[in-house]
């Protein structure tokens, strides 16, 4: 694996906000086996870029490296990024508890 490829995977990974053990049990790999992949020791196959292509949502071209990164695609602001990828890194009964925090404050701040 290119020096290029690996960076990228542990570069996307961490926009994410996820932890390498939490991707590997995403994807339903040891987490040796996915550090395997960012340090460049092991390859990955089509079927394990295609799984982590859907968990990050970009193309198996951001995965390996090829063309623009995941963030030259971005929308949002370095700030957004940091608050969605803390977000998505919560289980799912902590979301539910943090978007009712954030309705229960977009409400009261509304200018009147």
């Amino acid at each position: 694996m290119a020096k290029t490829h690996r960076t990228a995977l542990a570069r996307i990974r961490r926009m994410s906000g996820m932890t390498q053990i939490q991707v590997a049990g995403r994807i339903g790999v040891s987490k040796a086996t996915y550090s395997s992949w960012e340090t460049g020791r092991s390859e990955m196959g089509a079927e394990r870029i295609l799984a982590l292509s859907a968990l990050f949502h970009c193309t198996p071209n951001d995965i390996l490296g090829y063309g623009h990164s995941a963030r030259h695609f971005s929308l949002l602001s370095d700030e957004d990024e940091r608050v969605l990828a803390l977000f998505k890194s919560q289980p799912p009964n902590m979301k539910q508890h943090i978007l009712g925090i954030m309705s229960y404050t977009a409400k009261g701040s509304r200018v009147r």
